[in-house]
């Protein structure tokens, strides 16, 4: 305000108004995106480059139009590698225990890995924990229900455990899907 009266213009003049009007005006029609032309695509206007393509070149498909790509199977972390690798070594070993505390320890690195529930739920076999290696190889059939013999090894799981606590329909209907399973394997 001590601007505009030091220039002698009084702060609710006309002079003030249309200026300034003017500045937001120009200001608002800078942030404006002009309509596209005709013939160019839909959403494309100021800053976009719509380039033709060269003669003879063959038109490009859409982006909507190319497959989708196929998602490749998460890889597991190099410390949940080793883990698994300590936890084969005691197994063969005979040491149960210490091979279910490394996949477990595995497990808490790469919780969605189907191949460390499979192996766990082995390992917890062994151990005749039946209800928790049925457990931990439906885990893995949840998490790794595409590969089909792992999902072949957590039926004989499932199977085995359910023999071993009574369960003979639980183990009959597991043993079916075993048998469909070797039969889409070959």
């Amino acid at each position: 305000m001590r601007v505009i009266q030091r220039w002698g213009i009084a702060g609710d003049s006309l002079a003030v108004r249309v200026p300034a009007l003017l500045l937001v005006a120009a200001m608002l029609g800078a942030c404006a995106v002009p309509a596209s032309r005709p013939g160019m695509p839909p959403g494309t206007g100021a800053g976009a480059v719509v380039v033709d393509p060269l003669p003879g070149a063959e038109a490009a498909r859409p982006p909507e139009a190319l497959p989708a790509p196929t998602p490749e199977p998460p890889s597991i972390a190099p410390a949940a590698l080793a883990l698994a690798a300590q936890s084969d070594q005691a197994r063969a070993e005979g040491n149960l225990r210490l091979a279910g505390l490394q996949l477990e320890r595995a497990l808490r690195i790469a919780p969605r890995d189907a191949g460390l529930w499979n192996r766990l739920a082995q390992v917890r076999l062994e151990q005749q924990e039946f209800q928790q290696a049925e457990r931990m190889a439906d885990r893995s059939l949840q998490l790794g229900s595409a590969d089909r013999a792992l999902s072949l090894s957590n039926w004989r799981i499932i199977a085995r455990a359910r023999e071993a606590v009574g369960d003979t329909e639980g183990a009959r209907r597991a043993l079916e899907e075993v048998r469909r399973l070797e039969r889409a394997l070959g």
